[in-house]
């Protein structure tokens, strides 16, 4: 016999069955628009990060510069590319939430 854990809608569609992975969010950080590191231990699974940003639409020009996000189990590290030369340059701020699976 197998063991796990299923739970099912009001409906009765299946929504969560042992296959899924479930997050643990382990961290959450607020991104201002300058490079940055944030250190959290993500050795006890596999890490990932999810980026809100703070408003989509920053100038009719869409000239914006985005974190470039990296992860690994020590913690989680972004960068700007540069917004020299641009007319209405703008970094997306927001928030980075970081955890494993």
């Amino acid at each position: 016999m197998t063991a796990g854990l299923q739970i099912w809608n009001a409906n009765g569609q299946l929504v969560l069955d042992a296959t899924s992975r479930l997050g643990r969010i382990k961290g959450i950080k607020r991104i201002e628009g300058s490079n940055g590191s944030y250190p959290v231990d993500l050795s006890d699974g596999t890490p990932f990060w999810s980026f809100q940003p703070d408003q989509l639409y920053f100038h009719i020009s869409n000239e914006t510069a985005s974190p470039i996000i990296t992860i690994d189990a020590n913690g989680v590290y972004w960068a700007y590319s540069s917004l020299s030369g641009l007319t209405y340059g703008k970094p997306v701020k927001g928030t980075l939430i970081v955890g494993v699976y």
